[in-house]
């Protein structure tokens, strides 16, 4: 593990002040990006603080947000962050379908509004650009507000599968590549 924290019992007091914060916060564990980030506890503390407010605190319908992680994921590639968040989607009533929409791109078959979510992600995760047309109808179906944590999502969520990269540990949790 080029960086990153593999073993819990060896945390120095500052990564284990973190890792204790965030493993008793609303994930109720220290998932596999914030281990990656616990060579620096301040910015793993930051990160955990940005994803905590995105998955519990945010205002966007909670389908509408998995399809936008999901499609970060997707865009990017990254195996754990899709694996993590399918079984969320699941439960929210994102079809097998569906969930085959998002992760090629094409969203068809989705919601208005989730369609335009997964063409706005993708080209901010693949093409490094905020695709206006896109934005403005999630702004016109989801309000000014949801765009802007759409658009927090098409960051933060790459940003995780950098850190598993860089840490070697993008891998699916269930070990398949579903």
């Amino acid at each position: 593990m080029p960086i990153g924290a593999s073993d819990p019992g060896a945390l120095t007091p500052a990564q284990r002040r973190v890792y204790d914060r965030i493993a008793a916060g609303p994930r109720g564990s220290v998932p596999k990006p914030f281990l990656a980030m616990l060579d620096a506890p301040e910015i793993a503390g930051a990160v955990q603080a940005v994803g905590a407010t995105i998955r519990f605190g945010s205002t966007l319908d909670p389908r509408l947000r998995e399809v936008a992680i999901l499609a970060a994921a997707a865009a990017w590639g990254s195996r754990y962050e899709w694996d993590y968040h399918v079984p969320i989607a699941h439960g929210l009533g994102v079809e097998p379908e569906e969930l085959a929409a998002i992760r090629e791109g094409s969203g068809r078959g989705l919601a208005p509004v989730e369609a335009s979510t997964v063409e706005f992600v993708f080209a901010a995760v693949r093409e490094r650009r905020a695709d206006r047309e896109a934005l403005s109808r999630i702004s016109a179906l989801a309000g000014r507000t949801g765009a802007t944590e759409i658009t927090a999502i098409a960051g933060y969520y790459p940003l995780l599968a950098l850190f598993l990269d860089a840490a070697d540990i993008d891998e699916p949790r269930s070990g398949d590549a579903s």
